[in-house]
């Protein structure tokens, strides 16, 4: 009996060691597993752009790709090539006027962009805002001012990527301003929240609003649910800034 007692003392000594070194084997391989998946996730996936999310910081510093092919609803387009060495930085619109603090209007009613200076228009033209996601209604100012940047994002038929976006003038976290050059639809919406416009336009407002410059903001910008003039900017629970 004693020394059947002592082999079944010995046996479950064995087996508590025998399950110890089981899990501590278990933990060490699935430690290693996932440190080999993340390392070559970060090798060899490719993270997928982004734009119009403030965990985006891609598409929010210059980026100029001449040699590179966009997407937009499924189609190829070429972006415009961008020569940072012929951009003209003269200040085309209001050049003679000088009457007043820079202000630019956006009217998502009627897809009209405004600029001015003082109650001087110095600028009028047709824009297209949000469609796949809403421009932001309120009081901004450009916080941001880039030549050119890739903008990407959203999924399945609304997927886009696009490099070499012209005329950049962020006013509102990544929401922007800006030059378009794959639609040609301006004056209703086709963006994912930003404000599309015409190249020759975007430019023209890029050489004239500012950015901001020490304690100075940038030019205010203004999103209006429908805009009359200056003083009579229609805004539904607006964002002021």
């Amino acid at each position: 009996m004693k020394k059947q007692k002592h082999i079944h003392k010995s046996t479950g000594k064995k087996h508590k060691k025998h399950t110890a070194v089981y899990y501590l084997r278990i933990y060490t391989l699935a430690a290693v597993v996932g440190i080999l998946v993340f390392v070559a996730g970060t090798i060899f996936v490719k993270p997928s752009p982004c734009a119009n999310a403030k965990s985006c910081t891609s598409d929010l510093k210059q980026n100029i790709q001449n040699n590179a092919v966009g997407m937009f609803e499924g189609h190829k387009v070429t972006p415009p090539k961008i020569d940072l060495a012929s951009i003209s930085s003269e200040n085309v619109l209001g050049a003679t006027t000088n009457q007043g603090e820079k202000h630019i209007y956006v009217d998502l009613s009627t897809q009209i962009l405004y600029a001015y200076e003082g109650t001087t228009k110095v600028m009028q033209t047709y824009i297209s805002s949000g469609k796949w996601g809403k421009t932001p209604v309120g009081n901004f100012h450009i916080w941001e001012k880039l030549i050119a940047t890739r903008m990407a994002g959203g999924e399945g038929a609304d997927a886009y990527d696009l490099p070499n976006v012209p005329y950049v003038m962020y006013f509102y976290s990544d929401f922007g301003l800006h030059g378009a050059y794959w639609h040609d639809n301006f004056g209703h919406p086709m963006s994912h929240g930003c404000v599309n416009m015409r190249q020759i336009d975007a430019k023209a407002l890029f050489n004239w609003a500012d950015g901001p410059s020490g304690k100075t903001k940038g030019t205010a910008v203004s999103v209006c649910n429908h805009f009359t003039a200056p003083d009579m900017c229609e805004q539904d629970n607006p964002i002021n800034q």
